[in-house]
């Protein structure tokens, strides 16, 4: 929603919420607790939050220890805690370095063991870098990801932000996470890029993951990446699946109804 060029009601936000789950989606990420002053159209987590009746399975974002404080008083099951692969990414996107991130993870995963709150980690730019001159090794992503999961993340999230991931390099690196971390849940966040969102998944169930997060009518973006397409679109997802023979409990149907809705109320063309 932050990148989306109409705008939505929280109230709207919650029936989007609410459709989602009826068609049998599993978890929602429906808001993230950032500032309201360098992402407006976020500005009423609370607010949305506040009005979800049942809060299972209903994740916030949140970049920082305040962002969390914000997520748990508005009783959230679980966070998102995002830093980037990306140097340059990370401060622009977090204004803040890696090493203050994961210093603010460690509080926020201290304050969510006495809370009950579920942490899960997500590595931006975890395929490439918005940015030439940046060079981002499996290596690399492997590291962060290993703190992550000492800091108490217990699902971490491999995001390809500005997509460009092609099968190859996301083979490389599920495969140095994978021996870095061997019993800790991954999942996969595209953004579809050149077409090859579908690919890598492919490569991805083949190394055993199971949860890809995905955008309804291929909305999303970041607008701290430069050119960052949009995420890969939850219908395409659905149907690929169905195509492979993979259940994955969501009406394709009631989606695409739900998506029809969605693109009208951001007045967004559908042809």
């Amino acid at each position: 929603m932050q990148d989306a060029h109409g705008e939505i009601s929280t109230e709207q936000k919650l029936r989007l919420v609410q459709e989602l789950f009826a068609a049998g989606v599993a978890q929602v990420e429906a808001t993230s607790f950032v500032s309201p002053k360098w992402i407006p159209k976020l500005a009423d987590a609370e607010a949305l939050m506040k009005e979800l009746t049942d809060k299972s399975d209903t994740i916030g974002l949140v970049p920082n220890f305040k962002g969390y404080q914000r997520a748990e008083a508005a009783g959230v099951s679980a966070v998102t805690f995002v830093v980037s692969a990306s140097p340059r990414h990370q401060q622009d996107n977090l204004r803040m370095s890696l090493e203050r991130s994961l210093d603010e993870l460690q509080r926020i995963g201290e304050a969510a063991r006495n809370s009950g709150i579920e942490v899960r980690g997500a590595i931006s730019c975890s395929f490439g870098s918005p940015y030439e001159e940046e060079i981002i090794t499996p290596h690399q992503v492997a590291s962060i990801a290993k703190q992550l999961a000492t800091l108490g993340a217990s699902e971490i999230s491999l995001a390809d932000t500005v997509g460009v991931g092609t099968p190859e390099v996301v083979s490389a690196v599920l495969d140095h996470v994978r021996r870095e971390l061997p019993n800790t849940s991954l999942a996969l966040h595209l953004h579809d890029r050149y077409g090859l969102a579908l690919g890598n998944i492919v490569i991805a169930l083949e190394r055993g993951v199971t949860t890809f997060e995905t955008a309804l009518g291929g909305l999303g973006g970041c607008p701290f990446a430069p050119d960052a397409p949009g995420n890969l679109n939850t219908e395409t997802f659905v149907g690929w699946m169905q195509r492979m023979g993979i259940e994955t409990g969501v009406d394709l149907t009631a989606l695409a109804a739900i998506r029809s809705w969605l693109l009208d109320q951001l007045e967004v063309s559908q042809s």
